[in-house]
């Protein structure tokens, strides 16, 4: 009987510290994961020539370092890309394939592919704005009010203007404050020569001027 303890504890130590050792090596392992936030609900990913298939929010540890990934489904346009994954890093993919058949479509009526459809739109406004900001950034500090002007974003009436491009307008409603609504741009770190620069008269007798002719 006393051998037989001692054998189960000698095991019960053995088997522990296969366990620790195990754990030790897992914890060394190098990996990242990829967290899928995808609509329709189910999908086929491809991760490195690897197939999986996955549903929303699912994730998948991968070996770090370059990851080229396709996600696919019958009725669906494919959708691909390539990125870079640090050891330890998580990263989420945020996806929603496009139904290519009515039978597609109707995958994505239910409440889990409506979020992801409607968290994509959010980023991309996201991502519009941040984009404005870094090419107008005096967008932060617009509008300002003041007492005789109003400076705040329009389009641009650039003859060579593109779609989407703006300017700095300056409503005036008093001629004499142009010269105090560009200090005040100035003042606010932004030089004019950055920008687009509109003056709009509204001054009281130039809107009855106009609404005279």
């Amino acid at each position: 009987m006393q051998l037989n303890r001692s054998l189960i504890i000698k095991l019960l130590v053995v088997l522990g510290g296969l366990l620790i050792i195990g754990l030790v090596v897992y914890a060394l392992i190098p990996r990242a994961t990829i967290v899928f936030a995808v609509a329709p609900q189910e999908i086929t990913v491809v991760i490195n020539g690897n197939e999986h298939t996955v549903k929303n929010g699912d994730s998948v540890n991968v070996a770090p370092g370059e990851i080229t990934l396709e996600l696919k489904r019958d009725e669906f346009e494919s959708y691909g890309e390539t990125f870079v994954l640090e050891n330890g890093e998580t990263r989420e993919v945020l996806a929603a394939l496009e139904p290519l058949t009515e039978a597609a479509r109707q995958l994505l009526l239910n409440n889990g592919s409506q979020i992801i459809i409607e968290r994509i739109g959010a980023n991309a406004v996201e991502q519009g704005a941040e984009a404005l900001e870094a090419e107008y950034p005096i967008l932060l500090d617009l509008p300002i009010n003041e007492r005789f002007y109003t400076i705040l974003i329009c389009e641009s009436e650039r003859k060579d203007a593109k779609q989407g491009d703006l300017a700095v307008c300056v409503r005036l409603y008093e001629p004499q404050a142009r010269q105090a609504a560009l200090n005040t741009i100035e003042r606010r770190g932004y030089s004019l020569d950055d920008y687009e620069i509109i003056v709009q008269d509204f001054s009281y007798e130039n809107l009855q001027q106009q609404a005279s002719d």
